[in-house]
């Protein structure tokens, strides 16, 4: 029962709007991929390490997104700018780039871009909640493929020839033609206020840092055997970004369950779904190889590390559906295990599987924690797996 509402919450617009979204996240990993077939040594372990911070970043226009849509699903349905804090914020990163880069071992050109990109970014998910909000799923999922597609056609020309720096030039590039497309349609409103933001944003915040910190450390890390790392990320972060959509349809499902069997469906299917992604990355791994090129991950790397992500992907449910609920504290476990993490990696030294198998221990520990969480929102006559097996009230 559980399964089968998950599936049918959305319909076909969820079924479009995933896979617009999906669009965009594969069109990095599209130009990751070229990247690693072009790059000199280490060259593909900077492109996948701003990739992350990209990601990272991506959190607030995610938070913007979501409350442009409630604000448009509802009178007077306006679509709203963008906080001016923002622009400071990209500033400010642009200011400290020449720092990050030092400490990430990446260009410093990259993550000035990044900054460019991020207001931005947040114009663009401002744009497209309202188009969600209005139900205008067309109008969303066109500016989703324009920014795909610019990602993939700059991104090629670029990350050929600059490298990490290409990919984040072909970021903004993308972006800014998304932006530029949304502005026909959604001039903007009121400005969004600031507290709107910042509950979702630092959610999300957590979740992708914590879920990106192993390739964001990798430079560092392995050194030598950081590019190996980075290919193996390739197709364990896709199945992530893959299975992240499901975090947005299963928040209809958190709202209406009243068991902790129909709470938990939306998880399960998730992790049985990440299970096939892990089983088929190992045994499609010549394939992978051929695909990615030297250096070739090996098969424990491979499947380690993509069952890491299936379980963060999880984890990313496990949290969007306990904010649904109320628990606006449940980004404190993944908060956690991530200081805890970044301070076991900096006392001792591991190679790339070793690095991968620590990622999965910590995803798999903060899922526990926040699936507990998430079952404390139950009635406590509820709150146990054993309890009624009804469906969705």
């Amino acid at each position: 029962m559980a399964a089968r509402t998950f599936f049918s919450s959305g319909g076909g617009a969820v079924a479009v709007f995933w896979a617009s979204s999906l669009s965009v996240g594969l069109a990095a990993f599209v130009v990751l991929a070229v990247i690693a077939r072009t790059a000199s040594a280490g060259g593909v372990a900077d492109a996948s390490a701003v990739l992350s911070v990209s990601f990272v970043l991506a959190v607030v226009p995610g938070a913007i997104q979501l409350r442009s849509a409630a604000s448009a699903a509802e009178p007077p349905r306006e679509a709203l700018s963008v906080p001016a804090w923002t622009w400071w914020a990209a500033a400010a990163l642009l200011a400290a780039s020449p720092v990050l880069a030092a400490v990430l071992t990446v260009p410093a050109a990259s993550l000035a871009l990044l900054a460019v990109q991020f207001p931005l970014a947040g114009l663009a998910a401002a744009q497209r909640g309202a188009a969600i909000g209005r139900t205008e799923f067309a109008r969303a999922s066109a500016s989703m493929g324009v920014e795909a597609g610019v990602r993939v056609v700059a991104g090629v020309a670029l990350g050929i020839t600059l490298g990490a720096t290409g990919l984040a030039a072909a970021l903004v590039l993308g972006t800014a033609a998304a932006a530029a497309l949304g502005a026909r349609w959604y001039p903007g409103g009121a400005v969004m206020a600031t507290g709107a933001v910042i509950g979702p944003a630092v959610s999300l915040g957590v979740l992708m840092l914590f879920a990106n910190l192993d390739t964001l450390a990798a430079p560092r890390l392995l050194e030598a055997a950081a590019d190996e790392y980075a290919l193996a990320a390739l197709p364990a972060k896709g199945v992530f970004f893959a299975l992240f959509a499901a975090s947005w349809t299963a928040v209809p499902v958190a709202t209406r369950s009243v068991t902790a069997r129909a709470l938990l469906g939306p998880v399960a299917v998730v992790l049985a779904l990440g299970l096939l992604a892990t089983a088929a990355v190992g045994l499609l791994r010549p394939l992978v190889v051929a695909i990615l090129g030297e250096p070739e991950p090996t098969r424990a790397l491979l499947v380690t590390l993509t069952a890491a992500m299936s379980v963060a992907a999880a984890l990313a449910t496990v949290l969007a559906m306990a904010i649904a609920r109320g628990a606006a504290r449940a980004w404190i476990p993944a908060l956690a295990a991530t200081i805890a993490l970044a301070g076991v990696l900096l006392w001792v030294s591991v190679d790339p599987v070793e690095l991968a198998r620590l990622t999965l221990i910590a995803q798999l520990a903060v899922l526990a924690v926040t699936t507990l969480m998430l079952l404390r929102t139950l009635p406590r006559h509820d709150a146990a797996l054993a309890g009624a097996p009804q469906g969705v009230s």
